[in-house]
């Protein structure tokens, strides 16, 4: 929620947990108090420019940057939780979330998206890949892609290295592609913010060439609804979302955002030395299985915009913090 002192106090996260596994979530579906029905949810197969506000019935380009961001919007599943868990969140005494889970194997999904991929070679040492590691042969020529999602949802290297994200996971014929959880980034970790960076190697090649192409499209297209529609972002204020709600294939949701919060770390002078860290809440319809999903702004925001989405409070839906 917001306070009229600015600060801010977490509400419900919104990781989807299984404590009777993957069996048990046509049961939260079905059993959903948040979105019953869950008719605000379009599935990706069904969407089109006639799913967004009029202004872009008629925009291509606007649908097409959306199933962009789609086609790099992973599912985040987990199946550890780290003993090292805070019991609150930081200047709070707000329980921090998966706390009393501590050790267990109970799995937590959420959503991420593939924000950046690395091609490397012999020059920069052989693939560390679960398959290279016990090869006599190890792979010469690698890939690193890297994954954002909510830190709530995976916590550190311990949670990581028993991470699955799932790529192409659209409708229930499309299993999609696993990537097995190396580390998480320590630099992009941060709890305050919610948002963490998961790395993964692999060398698949064909896999890293094709999720290069699909990130520099999202990117590209970012920018080219940036340079139409920058003038209609804070009219708007459209807020788009891509997860995967209770573990679902991937559904698109479409609303507004309604507050923004601004943070500076620094002396608040105009200087290049303040940081400023943003917020957001909207109406954007989410569920359990949504968090760590990219809270995508179209027109304001290209594709290095990471806010990632964290949770439900009384005033609405809201991200976690992105530093500018």
């Amino acid at each position: 929620m917001i306070e009229e002192s600015g600060v801010f106090h977490p509400g419900n996260h919104e990781a989807e947990m299984c404590y009777g596994g993957e069996a048990d979530l046509h049961k939260h579906v079905a059993g959903c108090k948040k979105n019953p029905g869950h008719k605000d949810f379009i599935p990706l197969k069904d969407f089109n420019a006639s799913c967004l506000p009029s202004r872009y019935h008629d925009d291509e380009l606007m649908s097409e940057t959306i199933k962009a961001l789609a086609a790099v919007t992973v599912q985040v599943k987990t199946k550890f939780t780290s003993l090292e868990r805070p019991e609150i969140f930081p200047g709070t005494q707000v329980p921090y979330p998966c706390y009393k889970d501590r050790g267990s194997h109970v799995m937590r999904l959420g959503t991420g998206r593939v924000c950046c991929v690395y091609k490397y070679t012999e020059s920069d040492g052989t693939c560390r890949c679960a398959k290279c590691q016990v090869s006599a042969t190890p792979s010469k020529v690698w890939g690193q892609v890297c994954v954002i999602t909510a830190t709530h949802v995976v916590f550190d290297d311990s949670e990581a290295r028993q991470t699955r994200c799932v790529l192409g996971f659209d409708d229930t014929k499309s299993p999609g592609v696993s990537l097995v959880g190396w580390e998480v980034e320590e630099y992009r970790a941060d709890i305050e913010g919610d948002l963490c960076e998961l790395s993964y190697v692999t060398c698949d090649l064909e896999l890293v060439d094709e999720l290069d192409k699909m990130w520099r499209r999202f990117d590209d297209l970012c920018k080219e609804v940036m340079d139409k529609y920058m003038r209609f972002a804070d009219v708007d204020k459209l807020t788009v979302i891509v997860s995967h709600p209770h573990g679902c294939p991937k559904q698109v949701s479409v609303g507004q955002w309604t507050h923004r919060r601004e943070r500076f770390d620094g002396d608040g002078d105009d200087d290049d030395d303040d940081i400023l860290w943003t917020r957001y809440w909207y109406t954007t319809c989410t569920c359990p299985g949504s968090s760590g999903a990219t809270v995508y702004r179209p027109g304001y925001d290209g594709s290095w915009y990471n806010h990632p989405h964290s949770g439900s409070s009384p005033v609405g839906n809201y991200s976690g913090e992105f530093v500018y």
